[in-house]
């Protein structure tokens, strides 16, 4: 009697485990080698593990030189204007914020996209060039968690097609 009640109570213990695992949420990203995650209450994605990270109210990812590719995240109280604009709305109104730093914007390109974490990712792509021609191409995904709506820029001096994939791939959100 006493080892079909242990067995009985092994049999529960193994069922109980089983759908206790079941009941977790989804999977998580891989941090591929030589990246580190960014992350704060809402959101993560991987950045290069070298790179120095400044936060304040813009966080900002810095290559070890301190110059070129960077990272920038920013938030803003929650909104649908990039779900609902058209490319030639938001190419305005990113063209207007860009000359008045100086920059002129070109090849401007929004979608609605996805990734394997997060169903609805706004993606902007441009590229900018300065006045003194410094030309950067700069990738835009914005994604809103709770009251929130963040923008993570990858803005590239030197093209790193890996980086911005990267960011894509990893991005995943917290609800």
């Amino acid at each position: 009697m006493k080892k079909i009640l242990c067995m009985l109570l092994i049999f529960t213990m193994v069922l109980a485990g089983a759908f206790a695992l079941c009941s977790c949420e989804g999977k998580a990203a891989v941090i591929p080698e030589g990246y580190i995650a960014y992350e704060n209450k809402d959101l993560s994605f991987a950045y290069p593990s070298d790179w120095t990270k400044n936060e304040g109210s813009t966080t900002i990812l810095i290559n070890p030189t301190g110059v070129g590719n960077n990272i920038t995240v920013v938030y803003e109280a929650k909104t649908d204007l990039y779900e609902k604009s058209t490319e030639e709305e938001l190419k305005a109104i990113f063209a207007r914020s860009m000359n008045a730093y100086g920059f002129s914007v070109s090849d401007f390109k929004l979608s609605q996209t996805k990734n394997d974490f997060v169903d609805k990712i706004t993606k902007m792509t441009c590229t900018t060039t300065s006045t003194n021609t410094t030309t950067m191409r700069q990738t835009m995904f914005v994604v809103t968690v709770g009251n929130r709506t963040y923008t993570i820029t990858v803005t590239e001096s030197t093209a790193d097609q890996e980086l911005v994939d990267t960011v894509f791939n990893t991005l995943e959100t917290f609800d």
